[in-house]
Protein backbone atom coordinates (compact mmCIF):
# COMPACT_ATOMS: atom_id res chain seq x y z
CA UNK A 1 0.00 0.00 0.00
CA UNK A 2 2.91 2.43 0.73
CA UNK A 3 4.53 1.29 -2.37
CA UNK A 4 1.94 2.19 -3.98
CA UNK A 5 1.01 5.77 -2.69
CA UNK A 6 4.65 6.62 -3.55
CA UNK A 7 4.74 5.23 -6.99
CA UNK A 8 1.50 6.67 -7.32
CA UNK A 9 2.67 10.04 -6.05
CA UNK A 10 5.75 9.92 -8.04
CA UNK A 11 4.05 9.35 -10.96
CA UNK A 12 1.61 12.70 -10.66
CA UNK A 13 5.27 14.90 -10.01
CA UNK A 14 6.29 13.62 -13.65
CA UNK A 15 2.99 14.26 -15.55
CA UNK A 16 2.65 17.54 -13.55
CA UNK A 17 6.70 18.55 -14.69
CA UNK A 18 5.70 17.06 -18.04
CA UNK A 19 2.84 19.32 -17.75
CA UNK A 20 5.16 22.19 -16.82
CA UNK A 21 7.05 21.95 -19.57
CA UNK A 22 4.28 21.79 -22.21
CA UNK A 23 2.41 24.50 -20.85
CA UNK A 24 5.05 27.17 -20.01
CA UNK A 25 6.89 29.75 -22.37
CA UNK A 26 10.44 30.60 -21.13
CA UNK A 27 13.62 28.03 -21.06
CA UNK A 28 13.70 28.96 -17.13
CA UNK A 29 10.36 28.39 -16.00
CA UNK A 30 10.45 25.12 -18.20
CA UNK A 31 13.32 24.28 -16.36
CA UNK A 32 11.97 25.07 -13.27
CA UNK A 33 9.11 22.85 -13.95
CA UNK A 34 10.90 19.87 -14.83
CA UNK A 35 14.14 19.79 -12.86
CA UNK A 36 12.09 19.62 -9.14
CA UNK A 37 9.22 17.85 -10.00
CA UNK A 38 10.95 15.05 -12.59
CA UNK A 39 13.67 15.14 -9.38
CA UNK A 40 11.20 14.30 -6.71
CA UNK A 41 8.99 12.20 -9.25
CA UNK A 42 11.49 9.67 -10.26
CA UNK A 43 12.90 9.47 -6.96
CA UNK A 44 9.40 8.98 -5.20
CA UNK A 45 8.99 6.03 -7.90
CA UNK A 46 12.25 4.24 -7.36
CA UNK A 47 11.72 4.59 -3.27
CA UNK A 48 8.45 3.03 -4.13
CA UNK A 49 9.77 0.00 -6.18
CA UNK A 50 12.57 -0.21 -3.35
CA UNK A 51 9.23 -0.38 -0.99
CA UNK A 52 7.04 -2.63 -2.90
CA UNK A 53 10.12 -5.67 -3.75
CA UNK A 54 11.36 -5.76 -0.08
CA UNK A 55 15.12 -5.37 0.19
CA UNK A 56 16.55 -7.60 -2.51
CA UNK A 57 20.19 -7.16 -4.60
CA UNK A 58 18.34 -5.74 -7.10
CA UNK A 59 17.33 -2.65 -4.67
CA UNK A 60 21.02 -1.70 -4.38
CA UNK A 61 20.95 -0.75 -8.38
CA UNK A 62 18.05 0.88 -7.33
CA UNK A 63 19.66 2.60 -4.47
CA UNK A 64 22.44 3.30 -6.81
CA UNK A 65 19.97 4.29 -9.82
CA UNK A 66 18.57 6.78 -7.25
CA UNK A 67 22.00 8.42 -5.93
CA UNK A 68 23.09 9.06 -9.91
CA UNK A 69 19.49 10.55 -10.32
CA UNK A 70 19.91 13.11 -7.12
CA UNK A 71 23.33 14.07 -8.05
CA UNK A 72 23.13 14.50 -12.00
CA UNK A 73 19.62 15.97 -12.61
CA UNK A 74 20.40 19.41 -10.98
CA UNK A 75 24.16 19.81 -12.22
CA UNK A 76 21.91 18.68 -15.74
CA UNK A 77 19.46 21.75 -15.08
CA UNK A 78 22.40 23.89 -14.12
CA UNK A 79 24.19 23.38 -16.97
CA UNK A 80 20.96 24.29 -19.40
CA UNK A 81 19.74 27.26 -17.41
CA UNK A 82 23.78 28.71 -17.36
CA UNK A 83 24.15 27.93 -21.44
CA UNK A 84 20.68 30.66 -21.85
CA UNK A 85 22.04 32.89 -19.79
CA UNK A 86 25.55 32.87 -21.65
CA UNK A 87 23.88 32.97 -24.92
CA UNK A 88 21.65 35.94 -23.12
CA UNK A 89 18.43 34.12 -23.57
CA UNK A 90 15.55 36.97 -23.34
CA UNK A 91 13.58 34.68 -20.99
CA UNK A 92 10.77 34.07 -23.98
CA UNK A 93 10.23 32.26 -26.83
CA UNK A 94 9.89 34.99 -29.19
Amino acid sequence: MIALALSSLGAVFVAVGTLGILRLRDVYSRLQASGVADNAGTALILVGLIVWGGWDRADATLLLLLFLLLLTNPIATHSIAKSAFTRRHRGDDG
